[in-house]
Order: structure tokens, then C-alpha cells, then sequence
């Protein structure tokens, strides 16, 4: 009988010693537990489509081409907003920005979204939007765009009805619901570029792409990058800021572009000159921090030192919260 007993006692032992060593935080038959949110690096970028540029800077220049991939990877982003790219630029073009890029592993590259309409109402991508990301970190849900009325406070999905009715200059919002892999965090991404003062409308499409991201993202944390053409103290900027956290608010005088001249020297950049910070990386929901410019040059012709766009590309590191 006490042998009995002492045999259940040393089973019990042995399934209570087992059992201890289950974590509590994952119980048997659960998911296995998700990583922990990083902060995740974004970045947007004005390359300045080829029919822009003079014939020195021209894109087929390859030094110029090199310098313009250098600087997109010297970004090291998770996510990069570009704008201003034409056929030449997307993928199969003949400056491929995907092709000068190619030490980038494991990304996707989506850089094909139109900004201009031709008369026909049909679509064209002479002035496109575009983005990339790391498809080892992130994962695209769903995405889109919508054009941006210049007069009203509309947003319309079809390029025809578009072209009756926003008003010149055109221009879209891409819109991208993302998940981080690892800890399976969602949040909501939009990549615009608005017109310059000359052109006009840009106010009423701040205030619509606030409305936009409202309609689409809610409360959920959300980042927005591009081109704004609007500088710290302008009506399109505080509009922004209405909805949006700027994530350079507190170093109002760092310069992304662009140049009166285009293509000027690095050197030429000056500090405090706040009409010149037109492009932005906006958070609701999200932290900015580290805010940065990339300053990759080239060599030019005459020996100086010349950046490959007439915009630098801008940095966050953005914690989503």
C-alpha cells in the first residue's frame, strides 16, 4: 500500500513539473503570442519627373540616375511616399527607379498611381504618385486613391468625373490600410502632392484630404507624406494641422525644396529658410521623432556638389501607438 502511494505521489510530482513550465501569457491551444510594435521608418520624396530638368541634370545621365537611387537608400525606410514620377521612372520605364535600387532586398514597389488626366478623361502618369515598402515588415491590406476637388469639398473615384470637375491642376491621395506583420498592428498611410500657390486649390485639398482620411481611417492611427507645397505658417499648412500632427513641428527651419534655380549645391541649403519646407510627414494617432533630411550629391560637370532632385528626400522614425 505505501509503495502505491508512493508511486501516485512521484506521478503527480513529475505532471505538476510539466505543467509549470506552460507559460501563463500563452495558454495551450492559442496563436503564438505576436511580436511587439517597432518604430517603423517613413520617408517621401519629390524625384522630379526627367521633362523637368535641364539638359545638364537630365535623368539619362546615369551619374544622376545613381545619385537619385542612393539618396532613395540612404533613406533606409520601411515605407517611402514618392511623387512627381512619369513613365520613364515607374516600373519598366526606362529609368526604373525599382532598377536603381536594386541593394534595396525585399520590397515592394508600387509607383505607378496617376495625378493628371489627359482631355479624354482618361488617366495618365506624367505627374504620378507612387510609394514602397518592406514587404518583410509590412503587409498591404487594401489600398486606392481618390481625386482631390480644388473648389469643394468632394473627393471622386473615377477619372472622368474628375476631370469635369475638380479643375486644373488635378491631383489624387493614395490611400493604403497596412498591417506590421510582427505584431499585427494596423494603421493607415496616405501619400498626396497639392498644387503650388500659382497654381491654386491647395487649401481647399488639405481640407479635403483631412476629410478623406477621416472617411477612411477614423481614429485609427494614420500617416500622412508628400508634397505639399505649403510651408509652416501658409493657410493650406494650418489646415493640415487641424487634423494632423506635423512631425518637424519643433525645427520649423529645416529645408526639403525646392530651389528657385533647381539643382543648386548642397551647400546652398540654408537653415531657417521655413518657405522652403513644402514637404511633410504628418501623424495623427503616431509619434515623430528624429525628423531628417538626406543630402546625397553628385559631382557635377563644374566640380560642385549637386543633389539629384530639385527636393530632398525627407525621414521620420514613427512610432505607432
Amino acid at each position: 500500500m505505501a509503495r502505491r502511494f508512493l508511486y501516485l505521489f512521484i506521478v503527480l510530482q513529475v505532471l505538476f513539473s510539466a505543467c509549470s513550465k506552460v507559460s501563463t501569457d500563452q495558454p495551450l491551444g492559442d496563436e503564438p503570442l505576436v511580436g511587439e510594435m517597432e518604430p517603423l521608418t517613413f520617408a517621401t520624396y519629390n524625384v522630379l519627373k526627367p521633362s523637368g530638368r535641364r539638359t545638364e541634370m537630365n535623368m539619362y545621365n546615369s551619374t544622376v540616375h545613381k545619385a537619385l537611387g542612393k539618396a532613395i537608400i540612404e533613406t533606409k525606410a520601411d515605407f517611402i511616399a514618392f511623387n512627381e514620377l512619369d513613365e520613364t521612372l515607374i516600373a519598366g520605364g526606362d529609368l526604373s527607379i525599382p532598377s536603381v535600387c536594386k541593394t534595396i532586398k525585399d520590397y515592394d514597389w508600387d509607383i505607378a498611381w496617376p495625378n493628371d488626366i489627359k482631355e479624354d478623361g482618361s488617366i495618365k502618369y506624367s505627374y504620378a504618385n507612387g510609394f514602397a515598402y518592406n514587404k518583410k515588415k509590412l503587409k498591404v491590406e487594401q489600398c486606392g486613391y481618390v481625386w482631390l476637388s480644388k473648389e469643394e469639398n468632394q473627393w471622386y473615384v473615377k477619372p472622368s468625373s474628375a476631370y469635369e470637375k475638380v479643375g486644373s491642376p488635378e491631383r489624387t491621395c493614395i490611400w493604403i490600410k497596412m498591417t506590421h506583420i510582427a505584431s499585427k498592428t494596423q494603421f493607415w498611410v496616405f501619400v498626396t502632392h497639392l498644387p503650388t500657390s500659382s497654381q491654386g486649390g491647395a487649401a481647399n485639398m488639405a481640407y479635403v484630404v483631412n476629410n478623406f482620411a477621416k472617411s477612411k481611417a477614423g481614429d485609427a492611427p494614420s500617416i500622412l507624406l508628400g508634397d505639399m507645397n505649403s510651408a509652416p505658417g501658409s493657410y493650406a499648412y494650418r489646415l493640415l494641422c487641424r487634423y494632423w500632427r506635423d512631425g518637424n513641428e519643433n525645427d520649423w527651419g529645416t529645408m526639403s525644396g525646392s530651389s528657385s534655380s533647381y539643382y543648386y549645391p548642397v551647400t546652398e541649403y540654408p537653415v531657417g529658410n521655413t518657405e522652403k519646407r513644402i514637404d511633410h510627414i504628418m501623424t495623427r494617432g503616431c509619434t515623430a521623432s528624429d525628423y531628417r533630411i538626406i543630402k546625397t550629391t553628385y559631382t557635377g560637370s563644374d566640380g560642385k556638389q549637386w543633389c539629384p532632385s530639385d527636393h530632398l528626400p525627407v525621414v521620420a522614425t514613427i512610432t505607432i501607438e
